[in-house]
């Protein structure tokens, strides 16, 4: 990897005698944060990354993260959708002088052009694995994986319903950061999720276009 790649280091997060691959929600004692924060974060770490700010402490990263939530309003055990994760990036992106415009793109047929495009222009690209849709109680789930130094990849968790941000991506793998780690989605297994059990609307892009 990687055909399209961020150029600079993506954020990390000191805590103890190691480092984060981005943030994780799973930091924050708000129970509502460790359930539903993955878009709070997500956004928060892309924020961090075109401000230049590559490496924090975990307490300057909860109150850095903690001071956006007002703008990415979470339902309880529910939180937040694409639409209104748009819709708080937008209002920092302007009041942080960012000359960028975020939106959540519905048609999954340009989805790796236009992620291509975002990295290719070093901005890193939160995508979500959606809800099983119409049956948001079903159990199906998308694998996760992490690649070991002899270039094996061993899935290392199943999730849905999740934010994370990609930071690499090539004909096969997409690498993500979530949960404050590197690991790697099948570009192949992501669309199948995405026609079933999920739909485009809920597992998609919130791409940034320059201004």
């Amino acid at each position: 990897m990687e055909e399209h790649a961020l150029k600079r280091a993506y954020p990390r997060i000191r805590s103890g005698q190691g480092f984060s691959y981005g943030g994780s929600q799973n930091w924050f004692p708000d129970e509502n944060m460790r359930l539903c924060g993955c878009g709070i974060v997500a956004c928060a770490d892309v924020l961090l990354y075109l401000s230049g700010r590559g490496e924090l402490t975990r307490e300057e990263y909860l109150r850095y993260v903690d001071a956006l939530r007002r703008y990415f309003p979470l339902i309880p055990r529910r939180g937040i959708d694409g639409l209104r994760l748009a819709l708080g990036m937008n209002i920092l992106l302007r009041r942080r002088r960012l000359p960028y415009r975020a939106r959540w793109c519905a048609s999954g047929q340009r989805l790796w052009q236009r992620i291509e495009e975002m990295l290719s222009g070093d901005l890193p690209a939160v995508i979500s694995i959606g809800p099983n849709f119409p049956r948001f109680w079903g159990a199906e789930t998308l694998p996760l994986y992490r690649r070991t130094e002899e270039g094996v990849y061993q899935e290392a968790e199943r999730t849905k319903a999740h934010f994370l941000t990609v930071t690499g991506l090539d004909n096969q793998w997409l690498r993500v950061s979530t949960w404050g780690r590197m690991l790697y989605i099948e570009r192949r297994a992501y669309e199948r999720y995405m026609r079933s059990p999920s739909i485009a609307l809920l597992s998609n892009l919130l791409y940034l276009e320059h201004q």
